[in-house]
């Protein structure tokens, strides 16, 4: 009972259809069951008839595009080209067509076949230039369409190009010419021999004159200045420049003789022109770099003259401070020499700096990588050298000690003999030199007896002694006193003192305490004091 109402709504929807609606459509007969039934289709009277239009034009349509990306490939003879190919034929590449084409034109330049003998001939697809027993070369559509030509206007016009060219080179080498040639160059070879000849005799003389000049205008002058502005010294810059002047003017010589000599030949014809090419091309290149460098350059000489002229007055105005000529409240005098160094490291620093900011070739990323590169090698096996310098300038600074100073550093003891940015040497009591690298001697304790002597005005000499018997102080102070005093470089005032020291292997310890005020000599003086004292006591059985 459910399904009743899907059935009206069926019937309905059948009775208010058209019934041609309902009827399978109509078929379309295509053109090849018309051509089965013998039936031919027929274009409506008002159909335009298609134009005629030419293969080339169709050809080059497609063509265009691959023409103008390809540049072709050149067909030449003794380096000369004759004209360009731009298709290939079969299998056969492009490159490898133009190049054996260049083989059978060379060939047929070389032989004794007649320039007359040679005929266009026309293919279904070819144009071709051939000789009674060959062809020697071939034009597509695509050749002809690449220069706006026919293939038989581009066949004429190559073939006037071959015969124009095989005429002249037949020409050049036959055996006239180069008999003609070879006397040329003769005659070239003594032109230059003469003025070689001359060309010597005129510097021989220039450098005797400057040599005449040199020996009569001598510069008696201390004055560097005027030493450098000399006659003398002007004359030997000028014999340098004529010098290099006559070798470069040889070497042109020579140069413009072979050009000359090989563009005789046909075969060396093309060498002559890249001979020249060779340098001239190379020549102007380097003009033109060089105007370009031409602001560089003069930045670079404005900065070299600046710090140049900086590190003089620099010079002058420390050279003064050491002399003690020029003096600065809280500069000492002994910092004049290391400061120096220091002021001439900044500016060839800055220089360096300023030379990589405005020099173009530092500009280049290669150059950036390798300054780089150097850099941190330069770097990294300088950090010792580096910790050197450093402590060298807290040294000098400090003050810690001069040369020529009496010292103490950790067991090395001696006369400071020179003072580095690298290392300080000292003169030990055996004449022994030792070398200790700033760092080390930073980190260690300096004691500096030639200051304490020009500050507190004496050194204390303290000698220790011992005795097999314990003696009273009281009994032996005179003694002691009297031979210590006697003892030269031991100063009166204040006077020695004696007193009692830890005893030692048995025997009864003793120390005496001086004064001098001769830093150099203090272990000499202590070494002659204890033997005076020794002398003395033993003198009163006192041992």
């Amino acid at each position: 009972m459910r399904s009743i109402p899907f059935i009206l709504l069926l019937l309905l929807t059948v009775t208010l259809c058209p019934v041609g609606s309902m009827a399978a459509p109509e078929r379309v007969p295509d053109a090849a069951s018309l051509e089965a039934s013998g039936e031919k289709l027929q274009a409506p009277d008002d159909f335009p008839l298609p134009e005629r239009i030419d293969d080339r034009e169709v050809i080059r349509a497609f063509s265009d595009s691959l023409v103008q990306q390809q540049r072709g490939a050149p067909v030449t003879v003794n380096n000369h080209e004759l004209f360009r190919l731009y298709d290939t034929i079969g299998d056969i590449t492009l490159e490898r067509r133009a190049e054996k084409t260049s083989e059978r034109l060379n060939d047929f330049f070389r032989s004794r076949i007649p320039i007359d003998s040679l005929s266009i001939v026309e293919g279904h697809k070819l144009t071709a230039i051939r000789t009674p027993d060959n062809i020697i070369t071939a034009f597509s559509d695509l050749d002809a369409i690449a220069q706006q030509l026919t293939r038989r206007e581009l066949a004429e016009e190559a073939f006037g190009t071959i015969a124009l060219q095989t005429g002249k080179f037949r020409e050049e080498t036959s055996g006239r010419n180069i008999l003609f040639s070879l006397l040329k160059s003769l005659a070239l070879l003594l032109a230059l021999s003469v003025v070689w000849h001359y060309m010597n005799i005129l510097f021989t003389f220039i450098d005797g004159w400057i040599q005449k000049l040199r020996l009569h205008h001598k510069a008696d002058s201390d004055n560097k200045l005027l030493q450098l502005l000399a006659p003398d010294h002007l004359a030997s810059i000028f014999s340098w420049m004529m010098r290099l002047l006559e070798l470069f003017l040889k070497i042109l010589l020579i140069y413009a003789y072979l050009a000359t000599v090989l563009s005789f030949f046909p075969w060396t014809r093309d060498l002559s022109t890249n001979l020249l090419s060779f340098v001239l091309q190379p020549a102007g290149k380097l003009l033109q770099e060089f105007f370009s460098f031409l602001p560089s350059l003069v930045v670079v000489i404005f900065l070299f003259t600046v710090v140049r002229y900086l590190g003089k007055f620099s010079d002058v105005v420390f050279i003064n401070i050491a002399r003690g000529e020029l003096k600065f409240v809280g500069f000492e005098q002994e910092w004049a020499e290391p400061t120096r160094k220091i002021v001439k490291i900044v500016l060839y620093l800055l220089l360096s700096f300023l030379l990589l900011a405005s020099l173009p070739i530092f500009n280049s990323p290669p150059s950036l990588i390798i300054l780089v590169m150097f850099g941190i090698t330069f770097s990294l096996s300088a950090v010792p050298s580096m910790k050197n310098v450093l402590s060298s300038v807290m040294l000098n600074y400090t003050g810690s000690f001069r040369k020529g100073d009496q010292i103490a550093i950790g067991n090395v003891r001696g006369e400071v003999v020179s003072k580095g940015l690298l290392v300080t040497k000292i003169r030990n009591r055996k004449n022994e030199v030792v070398i200790l690298p700033n760092r080390d001697v930073i980190g260690s304790k300096i004691i500096n007896y030639t200051e304490s002597v020009q500050k507190n005005g004496h050194l204390s000499v303290e000698v220790p002694f011992y005795l097999f018997r314990h003696v009273k102080i009281e009994e032996i102070r005179e003694k002691v006193a009297e031979a210590t005093l006697g003892t030269d470089g031991i100063m009166l005032d204040p006077k020695p003192v004696l007193r009692r020291i830890a005893d030692r292997n048995g025997k009864y310890g003793y120390l005496v305490k001086a004064n001098t005020g001769q830093a150099r000599d203090i272990e000499a003086i202590a070494s002659r004091m204890e033997q005076h004292i020794r002398e003395r006591l033993l003198a009163d059985n006192i041992n």
